[in-house]
């Protein structure tokens, strides 16, 4: 598959120096979609098409619904709802039905087979579109395409290899999120130059970062109070995005 190249924002991403350069362009994506479809294309019928057909992650719809633009999100959400209703009901209907047939009965010993089905059928429903979401799928188209930049730009640009090497490295998510683009991208001696510098990068960083929170841990006894904090003020928030790739406000 080929990739359109996103030198520019890999590079300015690259250039702010934190934990994970990828962890910045993910949430510069999240941000950007979340504006879309809260935006004019709310009223664009292709959009609204897509959205009843596959919503949004609960996580995103949170993160929707915080952007406070009731309007746009009230008219995108009546149409979906309907969508599922239309798709649920009958789902709904079949389980009150054999529940109501079970009940006349009033001896049940075993919850019937056909209405641990039902519920599982209704269950399965549920779980299905709590995972199906158009943010999370548009995020992931954009960062396949980092991705793939990232391992370009190693490739061809000495001065980016050089930035990345004196870098603070990748979060553990984005690191094993890189893999399998990087190897589209690159040759196999290629790839197994970069991994080896990736992999050095990486557990240089890791252990910068123990020192670190170690140190963080360390400010907490009275003995260390006239101690400077160095670079761990912020180590704990630092050392979660490293190993979950979910970046927080630095103090």
């Amino acid at each position: 598959m080929k990739y359109e190249l996103e030198t520019i924002p890999v590079w300015d991403a690259m250039r702010e120096g934190t934990e994970c350069l990828f962890c910045r362009l993910e949430e510069q994506s999240r941000s950007r979609y979340i504006d879309f479809y809260l935006g004019s294309s709310v009223m664009n019928p292709e959009t609204r098409q897509r959205v009843n057909a596959s919503g949004f992650c609960p996580a995103h719809y949170g993160d929707l619904v915080a952007r406070r633009k009731a309007h746009g999100l009230g008219l995108m959400t009546h149409t979906y709802l309907l969508e599922r209703q239309r798709e649920m009901v009958p789902l709904m209907e079949g389980l009150r039905k054999k529940c109501r047939a079970a009940g006349e009965k009033k001896l049940l010993p075993l919850l019937p087979k056909e209405i641990r089905a039902g519920q599982e059928e209704l269950a399965r429903y549920v779980a299905e579109k709590e995972r199906s979401c158009l943010i999370c799928d548009d995020v992931s188209r954009s960062m396949n395409r980092y991705y793939y930049t990232l391992a370009y730009l190693w490739r061809q640009d000495e001065d980016f290899r050089i930035a990345l090497t004196g870098s603070k490295g990748l979060c553990l998510h984005h690191m094993a999120g890189l893999f399998p683009l990087a190897e589209e991208a690159l040759k196999p001696a290629e790839l197994v130059r970069f991994l080896g510098d990736l992999m050095e990068l990486q557990e240089k960083n890791l252990e910068r970062l123990e020192g670190e929170l170690h140190w963080f841990t360390q400010k907490f006894d009275s003995q260390n109070n006239d101690k400077p904090w160095g670079n761990s003020q912020n180590a704990h928030k630092r050392t979660v995005q490293k190993l979950t790739g979910r970046p927080f406000e630095l103090d």
